[in-house]
């Protein structure tokens, strides 16, 4: 359930995973409410255009065919490059000049295919990304990390009524561990930084025995539509667990006014009896994070947006924070995400 906040920000946005678009790859997207193209060139290079042919506004995305570096119409046969310029007609000796295909700027990263979206037509922005190993707190080799999604160990829910800041606010929401996914006792915001695009915060997870602190889970959220996560395990007298120390990335990508479609990306470390082949109990593991996932998104597609909430006293510090750094990329048709209440 969505209420009165725009569902066009500004920043990056998952709209797929590399893998499902190979060399020669076609795929038809809608996402901010426009039909797109995604492609693959022979060579390798993505592409995501601009769908409807300037010929009869054929739609390149059903039934187009890639021809080298290009992508060809299904209808009539024009190609058009990966910048959406006209580079064949087959039965004329010229092509179309100074029309082409709006192209739409795209990046891929961690096995993601991110879109760019600006309201305003703006290009991506400097400092509006990060990097889920080149980790300030806790760095590490992608090496080291099973692929994701060969792996199966993603999950995918398109078209849910949520919006991204729903599930950014997971960010300094602490107390939802304990009702929510079970955990022992309610861990502790330690640090929140909104002073960037890139937000940062960090949470310690306690024993309830020992008092000490035996998980550190760190956010780097660079924009309104991605959060990374990496759960660090400590160690100590609670002993180590294997898959404490995965990395994952959510993300949701608005598709229209209503629905968003949501991804996770898990990546587990290798496990050094297997470094090649993930095994069963890794697996497994993967298999399950899509009932954690479930755990939140049950609570997610029927909540309502507050934009002027009642918060306990405890929760202040880290929303207040939030939302005047969401507000950032609300630059067009944005509701801003507006102050709040705080309980006496």
């Amino acid at each position: 359930m969505i209420d009165h906040l725009s569902m066009k920000p500004t920043g990056w946005f998952q709209i797929g995973w590399s893998a499902e678009i190979p060399p020669g790859g076609v795929k038809p997207m809608k996402y901010f409410g426009e039909e797109l193209v995604a492609f693959r060139t022979q060579s390798g290079r993505l592409s995501v255009l601009e769908p409807y042919c300037v010929h009869m506004g054929t739609h390149l995305g059903y039934g187009g065919k890639i021809r080298g570096e290009c992508i060809a119409c299904p209808y009539h046969g024009w190609e058009f490059d990966a910048d959406g310029a006209n580079t064949k007609i087959p039965y004329e000796d010229k092509v179309v000049k100074g029309k082409q295909l709006k192209k739409w700027h795209v990046l891929e990263q961690h096995e993601m295919i991110l879109l760019w979206h600006d309201p305003a037509g703006g290009p991506p922005r400097e400092g509006w990304t990060t990097d889920l190993f080149d980790h300030d707190k806790v760095p590490a080799n992608v090496d080291d990390f099973y692929p994701a999604y060969v792996n199966g160990a993603i999950v995918y829910k398109p078209g849910e009524p949520i919006h991204p800041q729903i599930t950014q606010e997971n960010s300094c929401d602490t107390a939802h561990f304990e009702f929510t996914h079970g955990a022992p006792r309610t861990p502790k915001l330690v640090q929140h930084d909104g002073s960037t695009p890139v937000w940062k915060s960090s949470m310690n997870f306690h024993s309830p025995k020992t008092e000490e602190v035996t998980i550190t889970t760190y956010a780097r959220n660079p924009g309104i539509g991605m959060s990374y996560f990496v759960f660090h395990h400590h160690g100590g007298s609670a002993g180590p667990k294997y898959g404490f120390n995965r990395r994952l990335i959510l993300t949701a990508t608005p598709v229209d006014d209503e629905t968003s479609d949501l991804r996770v990306t898990y990546f587990f470390p290798r496990d050094p009896n297997s470094p090649d082949l993930m095994p069963q109990f890794i697996k497994d593991e993967a298999a399950h994070t899509v009932e954690l996932f479930e755990e939140d998104a049950r609570i997610w597609r029927h909540q309502r947006f507050v934009q002027h909430p009642v918060f306990a006293r405890a929760d202040v510090a880290g929303y207040t924070e939030l939302r005047k750094w969401s507000n950032q990329f609300y630059e067009i048709e944005g509701a801003p995400v507006g102050p709040m209440k705080i309980r006496q």
